[in-house]
């Protein structure tokens, strides 16, 4: 009885929460590292002798959030992907990397929600006359040897009877050589590489366009382990918060004017819990200091991938919900 009663006892009382291993990591070696794909210069890429590009941006608001200092983060190329996570090598991947949930059901990592959404597209020879994707039936097209990308491509030629020659290549470096040397015409990949600089030094002879055509949409963004709960909750909030301060009009340059607003969501946005970041690893004004330091979503995405970066991608689809597109958060009312 007494043991029993002791039980109940335990049950009731309140459990002291604590970092999961990979916030405890990253706060006591002091930086966050990101999995990225350096290849491209896409994701990641330097400009007046700075680094930039949605990777940057996004690496720096985590390592605002759980260290407080913007700066703290290592970028890591790990063009293995995901690998990169599961052997240690990094806390979090990004580079683009798609996700889609048939991965989520079969992987031991997940998205906790997604950052943005890109699509497949291709670049290749200008054609002025081509109306369509048929002007371009029978073409030679270059795609790196990733399956997702593969099967993507072979799906959109297959269902739109193309006739497409499809080349797959070991690396994207390889993809590229052959299209500037006219063994292949078309070259497919996401959105973010093929707007970026990489492919805007083409020799003088080779007159490149980036074709109109979406071939397939996908959510990608950052991919943790599964199984560290405060860090995956962390991921999760912080892109859910930048998100919601843009629905709400809480930006870098306006945020300490909402210090006594009544909106109820906002509140709970600047002012988390203290006993819910505690539990965390964090401390109660995580989100507040982020938004203050990087902006809330829509500023992100313009000096990430938007018009104020090098690739100047339209937000289409990551316009907010409410505008038409897909990204949206949930209520942040206590």
């Amino acid at each position: 009885m007494i043991r029993l009663l002791a039980l109940f006892c335990l049950l009731l009382s309140p459990i002291s929460g604590q970092a999961g291993e990979t916030i405890a990591r990253i706060k006591q070696d002091g930086v966050v590292r990101c999995g990225t794909k350096l290849t491209p210069a896409a994701y990641v890429y330097t400009e007046d002798k700075e680094m930039k590009g949605i990777d940057v941006e996004f690496c720096s608001a985590v390592a605002t959030a759980i260290t407080g200092r913007p700066e703290s983060y290592k970028l890591v190329n790990a063009p293995e992907g995901i690998k990169a996570l599961f052997d240690g090598k990094i806390d979090v991947m990004l580079g683009g990397t798609p996700w889609t949930p048939l991965r989520e059901f079969a992987s031991d990592a997940t998205m906790p929600a997604p950052l943005y959404y890109t699509g497949f597209a291709f670049i290749g020879k200008y054609k002025p006359d081509a109306s369509s994707m048929r002007e371009y039936a029978g073409s030679r097209v270059c795609v790196e040897s990733r399956p997702f990308a593969v099967k993507s491509l072979e799906d959109y030629n297959r269902k739109f009877s193309l006739n497409f020659r499809i080349m797959t290549l070991p690396t994207l470096v390889r993809a590229k050589e052959l299209l500037y040397l006219g063994r292949c015409d078309l070259l497919f990949d996401s959105l973010e590489i093929i707007h970026s600089d990489y492919f805007k030094k083409a020799p003088a002879d080779i007159d490149l366009v980036v074709l109109p055509e979406i071939v397939r949409t996908y959510a990608t963004g950052p991919i943790v382990l599964e199984r560290d709960v405060e860090f995956r909750k962390t991921i999760a909030r912080l892109i859910q918060g930048l998100v919601k301060a843009e629905e709400k009009g809480v930006s870098s340059q306006n945020i300490e004017d909402f210090q006594n607003t009544e909106d109820p969501e906002i509140r709970s946005l600047l002012n988390e819990d203290k006993n819910s970041a505690l539990k965390n690893g964090l401390d109660a004004k995580w989100l507040y200091r982020t938004i203050a330091e990087k902006g809330n979503y829509g500023e992100m995405f313009e000096r990430g991938l938007g018009e104020k970066s090098m690739l100047k991608l339209k937000r289409s689809m990551n316009r907010l919900s409410r505008k038409g597109g897909k990204i949206s958060a949930p209520s942040f009312e206590e």
